[in-house]
């Protein structure tokens, strides 16, 4: 059984088959389940998590990735977008976003640009194959010390054994160099040891795209790198339930004190 974080209580199979819907998966989980994405914030601060909860889910950055991802993994969902030329400053594009929502309105530079990062992984033998035979957003959920997790896998192979997640960067650099610095600034390593542990798979790599060269790096994840991640996951957990599972949570959160000597 599945226990969300608000006590609602699911059979694995149905939250499953639930959590195919957008909707539910963002929205409803986003809130009574905890994610990679909810463990960065962890790892930031109780208080950045807190935030985190009722902030925008439509950054920039989130937007160019999800669609980098749809043009990638499921390019038949593309006809289903609302194309708005020119820019988001538009009557027309507002317009939209009133009437479908905003993570199905995008202008149609924002789309093309996310074409041209695709082409480049489509085009490329290694990367085009890395990715060929396998299953696209697969979401995943499971109980982790006593605590719900959510996931969804980019790229998951036939036998369950490989996760293929697919990044975009500013810069992959020399031999990946600029890559490696932002998986460890934005905490990439917690996110493969948490997906290792939901989809109980063996092995996880990033298939890295460079938004400006359209350059393409493949970095499998090291057992130093994901022992790094393991680290991570366990002190967010730690954190959530130190400040998050308490009667008097609102207290230990106001008057928390970050310590460090420089």
């Amino acid at each position: 059984m599945i226990t969300l974080l608000n006590g609602e209580r699911w059979r694995e199979a149905d939250i499953l088959e639930k959590m195919k819907d957008d909707s539910f998966y963002y929205g409803h989980l986003g809130q009574h389940a905890l994610s990679s994405s909810a463990l960065k914030k962890l790892l930031d601060g109780p208080k950045a998590y807190k935030t985190s909860l009722s902030a925008s889910d439509n950054t920039q950055p989130l937007r160019d990735g999800q669609l980098v991802h749809m043009h990638i993994l499921e390019p038949h969902k593309v006809k289903d977008l609302v194309v708005i030329e020119g820019t988001k400053a538009k009557k027309e594009f507002k317009d939209a976003v009133v009437e479908h929502g905003s993570h199905m309105v995008f202008t149609k530079s924002e789309v093309e640009n996310a074409y041209w990062i695709a082409e480049a992984v489509h085009i490329n033998t290694e990367a085009s194959f890395l990715i060929d035979d396998c299953e696209y957003e697969i979401p995943g959920v499971a109980m982790i010390d006593d605590l719900p997790f959510r996931a969804k896998a980019d790229v998951i192979s036939k036998d369950r054994k490989t996760i293929i997640d697919v990044k975009t960067t500013g810069s992959i650099g020399e031999d990946a160099q600029d890559f490696y610095w932002s998986a460890k600034k934005f905490k990439y390593a917690m996110q493969a040891a948490l997906y290792l542990r939901i989809f109980e798979a063996e092995e996880f790599t990033f298939l890295v795209v460079d938004k400006n060269t359209k350059e393409i790096a493949i970095c499998p994840c090291s057992e130093e790198f994901l022992a790094m991640g393991e680290d991570m996951l366990f002190r967010g957990i730690e954190i959530y339930k130190k400040f998050f599972t308490s009667s008097d949570s609102e207290t230990l959160i106001n008057n928390n004190v970050i310590r460090r000597i420089l």
